[in-house]
């Protein structure tokens, strides 16, 4: 239903048909949709994910520097990285964080045992804005901890082939005797 036909059916019936009030409810239903697509676009830019205009003022509120080549996703990107920049942070929360500067989520993130560092797996193809991730990165990151960002190909390797590993444990030169063999021991193991 539209404006004017909403509009009309508040009117009478013998009202609503004057040629002068549908003038008026026609230029009236016009202006009325206008100002309703002008308030859903302010409120729109009452969030970040939905804001197009209003991300300069986010950007000034939350203290995040615009670059000129960033498109409209990229600042958004930014802006929602710094707004749910919530210690702790979790692998969880990291890989998030990660996957929102890559096209196809990727990211793996995962501690080093014994080690003060985690590892942050990027699927090589997704790695576009390295900058960025690891800006993102450092301000998440407990302080104690390092990190090594390890872009690689996440696709398995099948092997068609068979492969023999062999294990040798030779002698030393003071154990070796006449009739003895050179080696101590020989595994073999077949891999296919």
């Amino acid at each position: 239903m539209s404006k004017f036909e909403e509009m009309s059916d508040y009117l009478p019936l013998f009202f609503a048909r004057l040629r002068e009030m549908q003038e008026i409810l026609s230029t009236e239903a016009k202006e009325m949709e206008d100002q309703q697509q002008l308030i859903f676009d302010v409120t729109d830019q009452l969030f970040i994910t939905t804001a197009t205009w209003g991300l300069e003022r986010w950007e000034k509120l939350l203290n995040v520097e615009r670059e000129s080549s960033d498109n409209l996703e990229m600042r958004r990107a930014r802006l929602i990285n710094k707004i749910s920049n919530i210690p702790p942070a979790n692998y969880r929360a990291l890989e998030r964080a990660v996957n929102r500067f890559l096209k196809n989520p990727s990211a793996q993130v995962r501690l080093m045992e014994g080690h003060y560092k985690f590892s942050v797996d990027v699927d090589i193809d997704d790695l576009q804005h390295v900058r960025l991730i690891v800006e993102t990165l450092e301000n998440m990151k407990p302080a104690h901890l390092a990190y090594v960002l390890r872009p690689a190909l996440n696709e398995r390797i099948r092997i068609k082939n068979t492969v023999t590993l062999n294990l040798r444990r030779y002698r030393r030169v003071r154990e070796l005797r006449v009739g003895l063999s050179v080696t101590l021991d020989n595994n073999e193991v077949v891999l296919r």
